[in-house]
């Protein structure tokens, strides 16, 4: 028989079990919202690193009779630009120092920006090193853009090799025709024998 006491019992199990019911959407609910913000964090993680900027391409125009190349340059910006390349001496002479030209044009070849410096660059006699030089760019560069390196001048220990027309030369070169080729005379160093050659920029 079905006494008041059991009745009481059995209503104080269905009191009980509504409680648990009660609390276990709001976990369910946690969990949802621990596992969307995960996701979200993981997503937005990579469009982070995809923002950060690619160095540019620049085509290096090689002068064979220079004792200097240039190898794999690239130009980036943070904050100021950087240009990041290897520089090999073909001379047996050590290097001192190199001054360059970079050229700027758009996609139809007209010339958006000219900037020469000299840079410190001390190698031994046929060896290669790598460099990080500093040019003062001042326009805007846009990702149409092509970049265009040459150079100018070599400082050896001894001697100073400098390409005459190396900036016409170099035009030309961005244009695609590449015939002109700049004669390189060489001459006695005699004002800089010695380390404590001095960064020069000019535009």
């Amino acid at each position: 028989m079905f006494t008041h006491r059991e009745g009481l019992r059995s209503e104080s199990r269905a009191r009980h079990t509504r409680k648990v019911m009660n609390r276990k959407p709001p976990v369910v609910v946690q969990a949802f919202l621990a596992i969307g913000m995960g996701a979200l964090f993981s997503f937005t993680a990579p469009a982070a690193t995809l923002q950060q900027p690619a160095p540019n391409e620049v085509v290096f125009f090689d002068v064979t009779d220079l004792p200097a190349r240039i190898d794999e340059p690239k130009l980036s910006r943070n904050g100021d630009f950087t240009l990041a390349c290897a520089v090999a001496n073909r001379a047996g002479e050590p290097l001192l120092g190199i001054r360059l030209i970079l050229l700027v044009t758009d996609p139809a070849g007209s010339l958006r920006s000219r900037l020469t410096w000299t840079e410190r660059a001390e190698l031994a006699m046929y060896s290669i090193k790598t460099f990080t030089f500093h040019p003062e760019i001042k326009v805007e560069l846009h990702h149409t853009d092509q970049l265009f390196l040459g150079i100018e001048e070599v400082f050896g220990r001894d001697t100073i090799w400098r390409a005459a027309g190396a900036e016409k030369a170099l035009r030309a070169y961005s244009r695609g025709q590449h015939d002109l080729v700049p004669t390189v005379r060489a001459f006695a160093n005699k004002y800089d024998p010695h380390p404590g050659l001095e960064v020069i920029r000019e535009r």
